[in-house]
């Protein structure tokens, strides 16, 4: 199965077309056109044949360890968002903040059964992966860890506009991922999933919503650049530092696995 391309047209801006919506434009298309070589090249592979249980442990706990602060996080800087902005635009701040926070909405649960950390044990102990050692981060791959360890501090501490950078990123990449395991894991009978089988609600969900969550995340970055023209760079810096990150964790786990 060939990596799925992630491509938007431009109406996505259709709420946002400021002076500063070209550089938005200009981020987005960097992170949709930043060559994702590794998580590419896992895919394929992914796709080849079934993983054993060893291997489901070690790419469970791996994406357990990389997302573990992320949830929090998206609602976190949602917040920060909205209180950077406020002073510049009273009436309007807290709009950027809410593209964010949709993207929480969907992972805290509120438009499925359960949060999604739990639809992802469902759909773990669903492949025979015990949810104690998905959360066990001796299990996961280095690199997943050091991203999810620099995740927590991007989404809290860093620089608003380096975290939205992160965010956005982390939303295109999201896309890739979803778009092609959701397909995957309903291909081979070993994993004995189905589109509606209860325990794939965790890969149904994010197919359905991660193309939502990359549309808003483009608006927010036009909203927030017009009103805050001089962060373009760290927004910037933000989406490359995470995507440096991601190509390394992917890397890791491809080699570990199928190499």
């Amino acid at each position: 199965m060939e990596a799925v391309a992630v491509r938007l047209g431009t109406d996505a801006y259709s709420e946002a077309s400021g002076p500063d919506s070209c550089v938005a434009e200009t981020i987005c298309r960097r992170c949709m056109d930043y060559p994702l070589t590794a998580l590419h090249s896992f895919n394929r592979h992914f796709a080849s044949r079934p993983l054993t249980t060893s291997e489901l442990t070690l790419f469970l706990a791996s994406m357990a360890a990389f997302n573990q602060h992320t949830i929090a996080g998206i609602a976190i800087l949602a917040g920060r968002l909205s209180d950077e902005l406020l002073p510049y635009d009273p009436v309007h701040g807290h709009e950027v903040g809410a593209y964010v926070l949709d993207a929480a909405v969907d992972e805290y649960g509120l438009r499925e059964s359960r949060d999604h950390l739990e639809l992802a044990r469902i759909f773990a102990a669903h492949l025979g992966v015990p949810p104690a050692a998905v959360a066990e981060r001796r299990n996961a791959c280095v690199s997943a860890t050091a991203l999810g360890d620099a995740l927590l501090g991007w989404y809290r501490s860093g620089t608003t506009a380096f975290s939205l950078g992160v965010h956005t990123a982390s939303e295109v990449t999201s896309v890739a991922e979803f778009m092609s395991w959701h397909d995957i894991f309903l291909t081979f009978p070993e994993y004995r999933m189905s589109r509606d089988l209860p325990e794939f609600e965790y890969m149904r969900a994010h197919y359905i919503h991660e193309p939502t969550h990359i549309h808003h995340a483009r608006i927010c970055v036009a909203k927030y650049l017009d009103a805050l023209p001089a962060n373009g760079t760290l927004v910037r810096e933000g989406a490359e530092s995470y995507l440096a990150l991601y190509q390394r964790m992917f890397h890791e786990l491809d080699t570990l696995i199928f190499k």
